[in-house]
């Protein structure tokens, strides 16, 4: 193990006490998991040392290799410990000014065998060469520090309002400049909290980055200038062969809520943490290329004739949207949960048609910029809430009025400017089923662009249904799943008409290896039609109920690897 005597002239017994006073007097706000890997750090050495409680790790930015001149933004460290049990690294270095004993820290919990911890080094307290990683708790007696990264800053450029550092201004930048004004907490970046520029930061420039969070002002120029649009020059079909696996980021900005009045409300209404970059980070690592982002827009809508949407979650929606389209991946944004106003029925027909095609027009408008990695879908499941075959394919006259309300959506696309005029869009049917009556009934625009979605939890009592079997027959249980398949190749994937299975899964019911076998045979039998799938995810694991969760947000790691590898075998000759 490297070890130093001290550290900036306090010893390390000293320096451990220190600490150990900080972990508990101070708020663990800088520190963070990654999905990413570490060698996306600058500057990254291998160590393999173990520690316990009694003994600690330092090194310092010189031994990784790191510039003296070079400013430290974030000390990333991977820790080994034991799946299930709890570990608490942590960080520690001089930092003088920052308190009494001049020492800056952070920590973290970890519950995995192996993880990534981001410890963000504030601006005002750089690092000074050493630091010092400790083993504050745990439940097991040592861990590994298997390896040490750094980023380094790369440029000086300033963004006014954010005051996290991470090239946006988000209600994040908000609340850490309430909590600076209120607790005196650090902000990252406080060169850009002062936003009428009088030479002070108070209340003034709190009401005027929440205007500019809400209106946009502080996040996008006047012009934005339209992304490439080599990709849209494929064919449906050559486009959809891209996708190779896809996550929903479920109940979270499709939750609905009589309460919720922000943004951050009806985001979190469900139960769900407020999505951050390294979720999204953590769903690509695992192996995901696209993420469908589902929205509800209903409650955020004003009335008409404009029905404009609130600007507050349109620019939130922004925000998420460009965490996936940020990393490389395929994002498909919905329009989600707005049934009690998306009514499949002639005597609604005219009024629906005029709000979907506002929506769409406004989503268009903010969103016509990014190129073809942005998908947008039309409508989740439209269907006749309450009546007696709202599930089981509706009535001919709703299914009809399904074809005229996607009509309407990509009307009002094509005209809403950017690279929307030949954007891939996706479209359900009644209820997005892949039943007969409704893949029969289904009749697409004149558009050569477009791509239909259906949603199949198949076979109903193993996948959907809580209190079903928790036994996975392929013998018998294999034939709806390929009709399905044959059904919309029929229809469509023989006339050169791309189908994504926008959702899927199989609840948990303590049948892990049953769910393994399902989703392998699932996906792979799905890619033999070229039909790409989308897993639901809605971050429950535990209980008698839906619980499809499969990447856990609150520790961004896959909570059910063996699941993921199947989708990745079956999925190996995609994307």
């Amino acid at each position: 193990m490297r070890k130093f005597r001290r550290i900036r002239g306090i010893s390390l017994v000293s320096a451990a006490c220190l600490l150990v006073g900080q972990l508990a007097a101070m708020p663990s706000q800088a520190a963070s998991f990654t999905g990413s890997p570490i060698t996306d750090c600058d500057y990254v050495v291998e160590f393999g040392d173990v520690i316990d409680t009694e003994t600690n790790f330092v090194t310092s930015c010189e031994a990784l290799g790191v510039p003296a001149t070079a400013t430290v933004e974030q000390i990333w460290v991977n820790v080994s410990g034991e799946a299930g049990k709890n570990i608490m690294p942590a960080i520690g270095y001089t930092a003088n000014g920052y308190n009494e004993e001049n020492w800056y820290s952070d920590s973290i919990i970890i519950t995995e065998a192996n993880g990534t911890v981001v410890y963000d080094i504030p601006e005002e307290y750089p690092i000074p060469n050493e630091f010092m990683i400790q083993y504050w708790w745990g439940d097991i007696d040592a861990i590994t520090i298997e390896s040490v990264g750094v980023k380094v800053a790369g440029s000086d450029a300033d963004k006014l309002g954010d005051l996290n550092a991470d090239d946006a201004v988000t209600v994040a930048d908000a609340v850490a400049m309430a909590r600076y004004l209120t607790e005196n907490l650090i902000m990252t970046a406080p060169q850009n909290a002062d936003l009428d520029d009088d030479g002070d930061i108070d209340a003034v420039d709190l009401t005027l980055l929440k205007r500019g969070i809400l209106d946009g002002s502080l996040n996008q120029p006047e012009d934005i200038p339209i992304q490439g649009g080599e990709g849209f020059e494929q064919s449906a079909m050559e486009f959809v062969a891209n996708i190779k696996l896809g996550w929903n980021l479920g109940n979270t900005l499709d939750s609905t809520s009589n309460y919720a009045n922000s943004a951050y409300g009806f985001e979190t209404a469900w139960g769900n943490p407020y999505t951050t970059k390294a979720m999204i980070d953590a769903v690509k690592a695992a192996g995901f290329n696209t993420v469908r982002v589902p929205v509800s827009w209903g409650q955020k809508m004003g009335s008409g004739p404009d029905y404009k949407v609130n600007e507050e979650w349109m620019n939130r929606v922004y925000e998420v949207v460009g965490y996936v389209l940020d990393n490389d991946m395929y994002c498909i944004l919905n329009s989600h949960h707005d049934t009690d106003w998306q009514v499949p029925s002639y005597s609604n027909l005219d009024a629906q048609k005029a709000q979907l095609s506002a929506l769409w027009t406004q989503i268009g408008q903010k969103f016509g910029h990014f190129d073809e990695h942005l998908i947008f879908e039309t409508m989740n499941e439209p269907r006749l809430v309450g009546h007696q075959d709202e599930w089981n394919g509706g009535t001919a006259e709703a299914r009809a009025v399904v074809n005229e309300m996607n009509a309407a959506a990509l009307s009002a696309i094509r005209a809403s400017g950017g690279n929307n005029d030949k954007r891939f869009v996706m479209m359900p049917g009644y209820c997005a089923s892949p039943i007969a009556s409704v893949v029969n009934d289904i009749v697409l625009p004149d558009d050569d662009h477009l791509i239909v979605s259906i949603h199949a939890y198949t076979p109903y009592d193993f996948a959907l249904n809580a209190n079903g079997t928790s036994n996975w027959d392929q013998g018998s249980g294999s034939y709806e799943i390929v009709q399905n398949f044959e059904r919309v190749k029929s229809k469509f994937i023989s006339k050169g008409i791309p189908v994504i299975v926008g959702e899927f899964g199989a609840v948990n019911k303590n049948n892990l290896s049953e769910r393994v076998e399902w989703v392998e045979y699932y996906v792979k039998t799905a890619a033999s039609y070229g039909i790409p799938c989308v897993w639901w995810d809605n971050n429950l694991f535990n209980g008698n109920g839906e619980n499809f969760g499969l990447v856990n947000r609150s520790s961004c790691r896959v909570e059910y690897p063996e699941i993921m590898e199947a989708m990745l075998r079956a999925t190996a000759d995609r994307g």
